[in-house]
């Protein structure tokens, strides 16, 4: 059967061909999909599995591994960053193993597109010691999907799975089986109290010598079945290139498009590597260019003389491969000498490409985020306080000047504690999201409660994780999870805010928070009740439609509204005078109360033109 799949939809199909009934994660781009996808096929097919998104990655993990210690195929789903938080359970699981084929599907973010870090899952694989399979396409996600199932199930040892963004988010063909003849299989613990509850030393150590023993085994099978019949067609040129992932393809299309002749190898599965008979093969070339992104996974484990890539500044260091990355390597080894045709096609002088300005990254237009932001510096001021905050789409804050750093899920509140304690004559006002507190800011936030860490934190909650495709939280799924009530059960008052476009109550509410935090002696609390204007079920409750214009009479370009408010709508016209996109604008009418000093927003009645 034939499908034109997105490669996270690829996976997510593999999964049920693979029989895979237990799939836990948290959502991050460019992973999100997957678990979107698999709920999605559950529901239109019926199938009798378990497909729910998880407070944070190290949870999910956790779940997904014991169904897989009961004889059950499960998978956990996650981005690179994620794989930090859920890494204390893998480092253990990989020592103890597990019965039922475990998948853990870490989609890997080349070029910060929607991260802050660019790490590479495949050397996190290498340092747990667990096999990771590199696609290269989304029929390789499909199939490898498949593949890390049986090969987690026949070594008993998790199996990693590192699509990139330009995997996970590409479309092709995809060749799927046939028939969905789902046939999960029955979990039953079996008691093993050596090896499911092993203790340090005795326990452990005998693990550690069975999973070194494992990683042998696995290099042998990753010879036989990947890489043996490949090296044995190689003709023995002058260049080698040994490709993983995307780059693969892209190798493939430079060598075709420049004429230039060589062997290359597609490694499906960069650890672990059978380090001796590789070796023994590339004795046979002049030079042997390892194409691999980001980290030198690859090149690290094979380290032979005539070996170039990132560890000799042949490859680049950063940033995602391409077709004219590899031209310039191949330049530097003196394998082309040719014109740079990729740089030639990029900047042509008979045909220059128009300059477009960048956008800068700015909430949505009507997001009450915005509002938050604009009423908190307002009140504290940017100069007199410091603005930690987190990973979500409040994020978005920084154009505004309204956040000062962020570091990673949950840092907000940790980071509000040290910057209370390293400069107390600041004040402190930290920003987090409802799904990123249930996440990570519950633990930082009982330490600044019984060390009575004196700070502001902003709960935004607008019942949802919005910024990678509105996934549902703990607290919309079930009437009994509450933020205030976990906030004061975490032993210090919450005080509730409840939306408004009114901005002036906004702020006014902020101004008592400021007084009650004069007189507190540790953290100062606030859950903000929100919406997310993408979530048409609760906005349409908020929004109220208006339409607003701007007299110019009145507008003196004081910059407020453009610099501090940013809402993407209001840009300046011809005339010097701040207008509003009508086509932009959704009619929140939060700039209408407290925004403009000489009140330049004005509402359009119906009967005016």
């Amino acid at each position: 059967m034939k499908q034109t799949l997105m490669g996270n939809d690829a996976i997510a199909w593999g999964l049920i061909h693979a029989n895979v009934d237990m799939v836990s994660g948290y959502p991050g781009t460019p992973s999100s999909e997957i678990l979107t996808t698999v709920q999605k096929i559950k529901k239109q097919l019926n199938l009798p599995m378990y497909a729910q998104w998880a407070t944070n990655e190290k949870v999910g993990f956790e779940v997904a591994y014991a169904g897989a210690i009961t004889g059950k195929r499960t998978c956990a789903t996650m981005k690179q960053v994620g794989l930090n938080v859920a890494s204390d359970a893998l480092m253990s699981a990989s020592y103890i193993g597990n019965l039922g084929g475990m998948l853990l599907v870490c989609a890997d973010d080349p070029g910060f597109h929607s991260s802050q870090t660019e790490q590479d899952s495949r050397v996190f694989a290498k340092f747990a010691r667990i096999p990771v399979l590199d696609p290269a396409t989304p029929q390789d996600a499909y199939d490898f999907t498949k593949l890390g199932v049986e090969l987690s199930e026949h070594f008993q040892t998790p199996v990693m799975l590192r699509p990139v963004m330009r995997v996970s988010h590409a479309r092709e063909i995809i060749e799927m089986d046939d028939e969905t003849n789902y046939q999960p299989k029955e979990g039953k613990f079996q008691r093993d109290i050596p090896r499911w509850g092993a203790v340090p030393r005795n326990d452990r150590y005998l693990q550690g010598i069975e999973q070194l023993k494992r990683v042998e085994a696995i290099k042998a099978y990753n010879w036989e079945h990947f890489l043996k019949e490949q090296f044995e067609k190689c003709q023995g040129k002058e260049l080698l290139i040994i490709a993983s992932g995307t780059g693969y393809g892209y190798a493939k299309e430079t060598l075709s498009e420049c004429g230039v002749e060589a062997d290359i190898i597609k490694v499906i599965m960069p650890y672990p590597l059978p380090q001796d008979q590789i070796k023994e093969y590339t004795q046979k070339y002049d030079k042997v260019l390892v194409i691999e992104e980001t980290y030198p996974c690859i090149e690290e484990q094979i380290a032979t003389q005539n070996l170039f890539g990132k560890n000799t500044n042949t490859t680049q260091l950063i940033d995602e491969m391409s077709k004219a990355e590899i031209l310039k390597s191949l330049q530097k080894l003196e394998i082309y000498r040719g014109e740079n045709i990729y740089e030639a096609l990029e900047i042509s002088k008979e045909y220059p490409l128009p300059k477009v300005e960048a956008r800068p990254p700015a909430l949505c237009p009507g997001c009450p985020h915005r509002d938050l932001f604009f009423a908190i510096t307002k009140v504290f001021k940017k100069k007199k306080a410091i603005y930690p905050s987190d990973i979500g789409c409040y994020t978005l804050g920084l154009a505004q000047g309204a956040i000062d750093s962020l570091l990673c899920m949950g840092g907000s509140v940790s980071m509000a504690s040290g910057y209370s304690i390293a400069d107390p004559e600041k004040t402190v006002v930290a920003t987090i999201g409802d799904s990123t507190f249930f996440h990570s800011g519950i633990p930082p936030l009982i330490n600044a409660v019984y060390q009575n860490h004196k700070f502001i934190l902003v709960i935004m909650d607008n019942s949802t994780t919005a910024m990678t495709g509105r996934q549902t939280t703990a607290e919309r799924e079930h009437k009994d999870i509450d933020i205030k009530k976990v906030v004061e059960g975490c032993g210090v008052a919450c005080h509730e805010y409840f939306y408004t476009n009114e901005l002036s109550k906004t702020i006014d509410f902020f101004k008592d928070i400021k007084k009650v935090y004069e007189q507190a002696d540790g953290p100062v609390v606030v859950v903000a009740r929100e919406f997310c204007v993408l979530d048409k079920e609760r906005s349409k409750e908020f929004l109220p439609s208006l339409s607003v214009m701007v007299d110019e009479e009145r507008c003196v370009a004081c910059d407020l509204c453009v610099s501090s408010y940013k809402c993407p709508p209001m840009a300046y016209n011809a005339n010097g005078k701040v207008e509003i996109d009508p086509f932009l604008c959704i009619g929140c009418g939060s700039c209408l109360d407290a925004l403009c000093p000489t009140d330049a927003f004005v509402k359009i009645d119906k009967g005016d033109k």
